[in-house]
């Protein structure tokens, strides 16, 4: 079952969007750390309808107090009695790079998509048949988001694109084999480029 993890408050470029995780008090279920995980695919809100599909590849923790080693007026426990408009400023961010996009209309497109998010979109989680649906093709499986990934160099890269095809194995088990050629290609990649 889909979980509401957050909303976008930032993006570097068309595919990078940064998801400030709910906190107590902002929605009914709080989301937990494995709903919000390295490799979680999630579904980013359009406001005309449809998703855009993206999986979270990094975490940042937001906290203005650290380094703050000054006298506090009241103990932070004591700060919901003593000031109670204060706001939490402390957050988890996740970054999630965009996959493709699905239209209204359910229809499903891999790659740099058209449209964009706005600020302020709701990111959930995919449920595992929107994970299949995104990645069915034919009679096999659909990656037309793996070059984009590939070339991203960044020093998570690798490891994400070898979590994304061990879980797809697991979700697409008659394309095991093929799956496992691609994974091995990619292991090998990941311990040869850092070299050149």
């Amino acid at each position: 079952m889909p979980v509401l993890i957050g909303k976008v408050v930032n993006a570097s470029s068309h595919v990078d969007y940064v998801c400030r995780v709910y906190g107590r008090g902002e929605t009914d279920a709080l989301p937990q750390p494995h709903d919000y995980g390295f490799g979680t695919f999630v579904a980013v809100r359009l406001a005309e309808g449809g998703y855009l599909v993206g999986v979270i590849h990094n975490t940042s923790l937001w906290n203005p107090e650290f380094g703050n080693l000054g006298p506090r007026l009241s103990p932070v426990d004591a700060l919901a009695v003593f000031s109670p408009d204060y706001l939490e400023e402390r957050a988890t961010l996740v970054a999630i790079v965009i996959l493709g996009a699905v239209d209204s209309a359910g229809q499903v497109r891999q790659g740099v998509p058209v449209e964009a998010a706005s600020i302020d979109a709701q990111v959930h989680t995919l449920a595992v048949e929107e994970v299949v649906a995104f990645h069915q093709g034919g009679e096999g499986i659909r990656l037309g988001y793996l070059p984009m990934l590939a070339a991203r160099g960044e020093p998570l890269s690798p490891y994400l694109l070898l979590h994304l095809v061990a879980y797809l194995s697991q979700l697409f088990p008659q394309q095991a084999q093929r799956l496992k050629v691609l994974e091995r290609n990619l292991a090998w990649r990941s311990r040869v480029d850092p070299v050149r």
